[in-house]
């Protein structure tokens, strides 16, 4: 700790001007020549160029033309200008929420009458530059107009450790002459405080690319990652969310703790916008995502594994401890947010970290959460058949008889709204697919109808929106039982091909009925049911 600390507070020693070597050998240069020179006029030189030939006086001509382009060149670095205000000091980084990154924002001056253009360079502890992690105003590979107490370019900060950086700044003179350059030193805090998958499912923004998983968009949706539509999804159940609540590390700025809370949003379009920082938590958000917050209560609590962050882990922690030798030491234990506690609709879920100096660090994620079961809602209520081109029923534990020819299977396929005063709309609408699935008895399953994706019976056009019962079961399929006919028995005997039946024979089906939402349940499934109907068949044909 001593050693960091040490190193810290680099950022915060004056700093020392860099040697510009070019300049000073220009300055060597020129006072040799000057002296040349005049010892070459105090020792009479000048008056035997007279006599001598154009040797001597080319030789002269050479030294004065040395003279003036040094001054020149000297004059052209002295001309620019060159200095870096900022990042000084404990420097945290912030979101880009558009491009889903984190930068440190460098700014000063870089001009001259002879400019021509700069670049910057970052380097930590004395290592060489860090390639590739910065960004110019207006793009290119260097700053190519002249910027006076203005932005200079962007360091992406995103992949950086927390700790003491360089930067360099270096301005480059239109034609000849040398660059000037000059450096900053600043300390590093990191701030990753984000929220980038519920349940596993990703935040996932349309905007300005489609399909970008950029959690430090407040518009992010949490989407299936299935280009192209990237449909979004509703969650529910027991889920892990994750993100990072990473805050280090300068003197006295660290993370304290961090807690996430939601708030149900009951109007269409009410989201709740995300705090700046170091506003406080909105009153609306009251409830608590247990078992958070989690606190850092003291010393033994800061450990390298006890960090969250920065890349994405799970953000649902609570304290434990594990022993090594005779030592006990803090850890994380990796939980679950039971969500049943907060019901179903539409809500909005805020991560805020704390830092020990009182620095307040906000995320915002809207999501749909889904804690209805559509148990009562699947299931096959009756079978009919044609009577005079009347459907009509078939009474409960009634023998199938393959002369009906076709039947009709009505029950219910539906799945609720998550919340009806929200437009009819996915997530909202999540109505997976039904599908339906006969067998013989000891056969295998045939399908009876393919994955349909439409509810049985509808929606309403409006609200409200009642739980259907047996009164409103509608069609789920027409089943031609001619297609189970095998024709008359052979002889000698051999079984019909499953799953069909000989003339005058019977058997034990049952018809399956499964339905699903799209709700991604406990992290791994869905809300679904199967209903099984046995019935027998007879070949009366």
């Amino acid at each position: 700790m001593a050693e960091k600390d040490a190193r810290q507070s680099i950022s915060d020693r004056p700093q020392r001007r860099r040697v510009d070597l070019a300049a000073l050998l220009k300055y060597i240069l020129l006072v040799l020549l000057l002296l040349l020179l005049v010892g070459q006029i105090a020792g009479g030189e000048v008056s035997k160029i007279r006599e001598g030939g154009w040797l001597a006086w080319f030789i002269l001509m050479i030294k004065l033309l040395l003279i003036a382009l040094l001054i020149v060149l000297i004059r052209v670095q002295r001309d620019l200008r060159c200095e870096l205000t900022a990042p000084q000091g404990c420097t945290e980084e912030e979101p880009d929420p558009v491009a889903g990154k984190l930068v440190v924002r460098v700014k000063g001056t870089a001009a001259g009458a002879a400019f021509g253009s700069y670049t910057l360079a970052i380097r930590r502890d004395g290592d060489p530059p860090l390639p590739g992690i910065v960004t110019y105003p207006g793009g290119g590979a260097s700053g190519s107009a002249p910027v006076i107490n203005g932005e200079l370019g962007q360091i992406t900060t995103t992949s950086l450790i927390d700790g003491a950086y360089e930067i360099i700044l270096t301005v480059y003179p239109a034609g000849l002459g040398s660059p000037k350059t000059c450096s900053t030193s600043f300390n590093l805090l990191k701030v990753i405080v984000y929220v980038s998958r519920v349940a596993k499912v990703p935040a996932i923004s349309m905007a300005p690319i489609v399909g970008n998983p950029n959690p430090f968009d407040p518009a992010a949706e949490l989407r299936l990652e299935v280009a192209p539509n990237y449909p979004p999804r509703s969650v529910g159940g027991l889920m892990t969310m994750d993100g990072a609540a990473y805050i280090y590390e300068c003197a006295g700025r660290k993370i304290k703790k961090y807690a996430i809370r939601y708030a149900h949003v009951t109007v269409p379009g009410g989201e709740p916008a995300q705090p700046n920082r170091d506003d406080p938590v909105p009153a609306t958000f009251a409830n608590l995502v247990a078992p958070l917050p989690l606190e850092y209560l003291g010393p033994d609590y800061y450990q390298p594994w006890t960090r969250v962050g920065p890349a994405a882990m799970n953000l649902i922690n609570s304290w434990k401890t594990m022993t090594i030798g005779s030592t006990t030491f803090y850890k994380l234990n990796s939980g679950y947010w039971n969500s049943g506690a907060a019901g179903s609709g539409r809500f909005s879920l805020l991560l805020t970290a704390e830092d020990t100096a009182g620095h307040l660090y906000h995320d915002i994620q809207h999501v749909w959460l889904d804690n209805k079961d559509i148990y009562n809602t699947v299931r096959i209520v009756k079978l009919q058949r044609l009577v005079n081109g009347v459907w009509q029923d078939i009474p409960a534990c009634t023998d199938l008889l393959l002369s009906f020819r076709t039947i009709r299977i009505v029950g219910l396929a539906w799945d609720p709204l998550i919340d009806e005063a929200w437009p009819f709309l996915p997530p909202n609408d999540n109505f997976g697919y039904y599908r339906l699935d006969f067998w013989k008895q000891f056969g295998g399953a045939h399908p009876l109808l393919g994955d349909t994706y439409t509810r049985v019976p509808a929606l309403p056009g409006v609200p409200p929106v009642p739980i259907p019962g047996d009164a409103d079961a509608g069609e789920l399929a027409q089943w031609d039982l001619t297609t189970l006919d095998a024709g008359p028995a052979p002889s000698p005997y051999v079984p019909a091909a499953d799953p069909k039946l000989y003339r005058k024979e019977s058997c034990t089906y049952n018809v399956q009925l499964f339905a699903t939402d799209t709700t991604v349940l406990n992290e791994s499934t869905t809300h679904y049911r199967y209903h099984v109907v046995p019935v027998k068949i007879i070949n009366d044909l």
